[in-house]
């Protein structure tokens, strides 16, 4: 963002909340994601709208991790607990002025989501040297 700003760049890929917060500096042309972002940058286009085929794997998640081997005691309070902060509005009010879209995953969807990724990924990258 800060090359874009400076003109050392043309264009960049940068992050949603990045954007948002510099939304009055800079052009933005598209948003990579299967949907438009409709709580923070509702009148920008998909890629996909654009002609551009660009899915969402670019998409920026957030989580808590445990390490392998953690009880599947503590991973389920943690799954159940963390969430919870998001009921709070002092944090929702944080993540609002910095442009974070809050989307509240339950662990077994995000399980389900990385797996699908991984499969994608794998496949998408299966041609490159190692």
């Amino acid at each position: 963002m800060k090359s874009v700003m400076g003109g050392q760049v043309k264009a960049g890929f940068n992050n949603l909340s990045d954007a948002f917060r510099n939304r009055d500096s800079v052009k933005i042309l598209a948003v990579a994601d299967l949907e438009r972002n409709k709580e923070f940058l509702p009148d920008v286009p998909t890629f996909m709208e654009q002609g551009v085929d660009v899915d969402d794997s670019s998409v920026n998640f957030r989580g808590i991790m445990a390490r392998k081997g953690t009880p599947d005691e503590v991973v389920d309070y943690l799954a159940q607990r963390v969430p919870m902060m998001f009921e709070d509005k002092k944090t929702l009010k944080k993540m609002d002025s910095a442009g974070s879209p809050v989307r509240i995953i339950p662990r077994e969807e995000v399980i389900t989501m990385w797996k699908e990724r991984e499969a994608y990924l794998k496949e998408l990258l299966a041609d490159l040297k190692k």
